[in-house]
């Protein structure tokens, strides 16, 4: 609930517990790979990415055989040829957590970046 700060409401009271967290002992983390709510350990990326790509269409697997994992798109970006394989970084500048809860919105970010 959102505090609005024009008396309307009265002054919240607080417990006057004071909680810590040590920042070293917080593992960075990725969300997906499919979706936002999965929570991938950067320690474990790599290998479940990996495992992901040949494992059975679910919502961490993409079910490619073999000979797909390992198959390099080329693309041509603004007369340049590149070549992508699974994994490759491309990075897009997307703002903004509410994107994601709009697939047009999300969308729309996408091809703006």
């Amino acid at each position: 609930m959102f505090l609005k700060h024009d008396g309307s409401q009265p002054d919240p009271v607080y417990s006057g517990e004071v909680m810590k967290l040590d920042l070293s002992t917080v593992e960075p983390s990725l969300s997906g790979p499919k979706r936002p709510h999965d929570r991938v350990d950067m320690s474990k990326l790599q290998s479940e990415f990996r495992e992901g790509l040949s494992a059975k269409v679910s919502f961490k697997g993409f079910g490619l055989k073999a000979d797909q994992v390992s198959k390099p798109v080329k693309i041509n970006y603004q007369g340049k040829d590149y070549e992508l394989n699974h994994g490759s970084v491309v990075i897009a500048a997307i703002t903004s957590c509410t994107n994601t809860s709009n697939p047009d919105v999300m969308l729309a970010a996408g091809l703006l970046a």
